[in-house]
């Protein structure tokens, strides 16, 4: 047997020895669901708020005083400070095989919920339930930001989420505002990538997303978070006027 072939089946009888192993732990096992969910289901892109809208239209929604007493008190639901929130926010009651779904361009609903331990600790068909509390108005918005882009030649999807929709606990986890808007579902953070296709990064593609969501976005309907020293842009839909520049 040829060596290289040798090592290559070596190689491979590793990999299926470890595959198993692997898949306990969250991460490589949200690879893995995802891949298959791909395979096995048309999960196609999402260019329009019609598509987007049916597609939400496929879960059941709850108000936050329906959620289980047991996640409502994991996620501090139902501390005083956030009685608000659980009054007035709505939820979707998703399965684990929902999250995979693409709900905005390439975006999926796993880029924009807690990826907590209910998230970690359910696979690709269980049955256990996952709640996303978003603003649907939010996921137009990003849509709205990606038209503007390819209508000025722009890469629409040189971005990706880096958090939508937080519950209390997990706000506090990742070093959240004590107020910060995605506990209310309305604010989507984005790093941004090689927005004008010059094959790089640099602050010029960050400057095209700032300056489209000042003028035609969000405008002074809610809030802009620069982050000069990083790639990331806040959005959100508080209602009024802010902007800042540090977490």
């Amino acid at each position: 047997m040829p060596q290289n072939l040798n090592h290559l089946l070596k190689r491979s009888l590793w990999l299926l020895l470890l595959l198993p192993f692997s898949y306990l732990h969250w991460l490589p096992r949200d690879y893995v669901d995802r891949s298959i969910y791909d395979l096995s289901h048309t999960n196609p892109y999402v260019a329009t708020k019609k598509q987007l809208d049916n597609i939400l239209q496929d879960w059941p929604k709850l108000k936050g005083n329906q959620l289980p007493a047991a996640y409502l008190n994991d996620t501090h639901l139902n501390d005083p400070n956030f009685i608000s929130i659980k009054k007035n926010t709505a939820y979707y009651l998703l399965r684990k095989k929902d999250v995979y779904r693409r709900v905005v361009g390439k975006v999926r609903i796993r880029d924009l919920m807690p990826r907590d331990e209910y998230y970690q600790s359910t696979f690709l068909f269980s049955p256990d339930s996952l709640y996303w509390g978003i603003d649907k108005r939010i996921l137009h918005r990003l849509l709205d930001l990606q038209d503007l882009l390819e209508q000025k030649g722009y890469d629409r999807d040189a971005f990706w989420v880096r958090h939508g929709h937080r519950h209390p606990r997990y706000n506090e986890e990742v070093g959240g505002a004590g107020k910060s808007r995605h506990l209310y579902g309305d604010a989507i953070d984005l790093v941004i990538k090689d927005i004008n296709q010059d094959g790089k990064y640099t602050k010029d593609d960050k400057d095209i997303v700032l300056d489209l969501c000042e003028k035609y976005i969000i405008k002074n309907q809610g809030g802009i978070g620069r982050y000069p020293w990083s790639r990331t842009v806040h959005i959100d839909l508080r209602g009024k006027r802010a902007r800042w520049d540090s977490y």
